[in-house]
């Protein structure tokens, strides 16, 4: 009897420290798993980022069409005035060769533009294409070598294009206080140059066709200032600035005494014309966003 009371205490304990084991070992598999998951997602993880591409940057369809006109323009324009030189064809279908595209992008402004100060703008571009297309059509006609027509042409022509220019490059620009200062400057130089050639000029050579050519040249020089003389177009509209800037600028070079002649004088007009079609293509992108 004393060693079967004994025996169950011995036992006893043998048994409660099996059960201890089995009951300790779970949370060991448990915490096995944790490890087997980050590895696992490590691993995926690396695949991903091996199988992921590399960045592909894409050049603008539009940045690659605008260069190859630039391109192909300023090449075709070295071609034209050797042809010209060579009396294969007249300069004026040349001319007319830029005007039409640029009409034709005049056009569409109007139409697709939500901005009026841009239809406007476009309007008074569109007036200045026709009478340079008629200026120069004019050498098919006969005309009276004292004519003022020429004179009147060109007074036409800068002014149509002064305005053309005030309008574009109000678009989009904010107003600083040198903007405000500018066209107030331009108003009064516009309103006092009619008399102050009149006072300046000889009595023996005052005449109509010397009134009209000094305007012309004035406004070749407003239109140059509007967008160059600007800090503010420069840094909101800084393509259109160039591009547009480059027209009135080529032309006052041309007017200087010994630049303006020969394949130099046709070679620079073309280019100008050149960059007057391009800022018409690029504004054009511009209102169709």
């Amino acid at each position: 009897m004393a060693e079967s009371s004994i025996q169950p205490e011995i036992n006893a304990p043998t048994k409660t420290d099996k059960l201890a084991i089995q009951f300790v070992e779970p949370p060991a598999a448990v915490t096995q798993q944790p490890a087997t998951t980050t590895a696992t997602t490590a691993t995926t993880a690396t695949t991903a980022t091996s199988t992921t591409p590399s960045t592909i940057i894409w050049t603008p369809r539009f940045i690659v069409l605008f260069a190859l006109t630039l391109v192909i323009g300023l090449s075709a324009d070295s071609l034209l005035t050797q042809a010209v030189l060579d009396r294969l064809f007249r300069e004026t279908w040349v001319s007319l060769a830029h005007l039409l595209p640029a009409f034709v992008c005049l056009l569409a402004i109007i139409i697709v533009t939500r901005s009026w100060w841009i239809r406007l703008g476009a309007i008074f571009a569109s007036i200045w294409v026709l009478f340079i297309s008629l200026n120069h059509v004019l050498p098919f006609f006969r005309l009276d070598p004292g004519s003022s027509i020429p004179s009147l042409l060109n007074a036409i022509i800068c002014s149509a294009l002064f305005g053309a220019y005030i309008c574009l490059s109000i678009d989009r620009t904010p107003f600083t206080r040198w903007d405000i200062w500018f066209f107030r400057i331009v108003l009064i130089v516009s309103i006092c140059v009619v008399p102050l050639i009149y006072i300046a000029t000889p009595a023996d050579s005052l005449t109509l066709n010397t009134i009209e050519s000094d305007l012309a040249a004035l406004g070749l020089v407003l239109a140059l200032l509007v967008w160059w003389a600007r800090p503010s177009c420069w840094k909101m509209q800084p393509g259109l600035a160039l591009l547009f800037g480059m027209l009135p600028a080529i032309e006052l070079l041309l007017s200087l005494p010994g630049i303006g002649t020969g394949a130099k004088n046709l070679f620079l007009t073309q280019v100008s014309l050149l960059c007057f079609l391009l800022g018409t293509i690029r504004l054009l992108k511009d209102q169709l966003r």
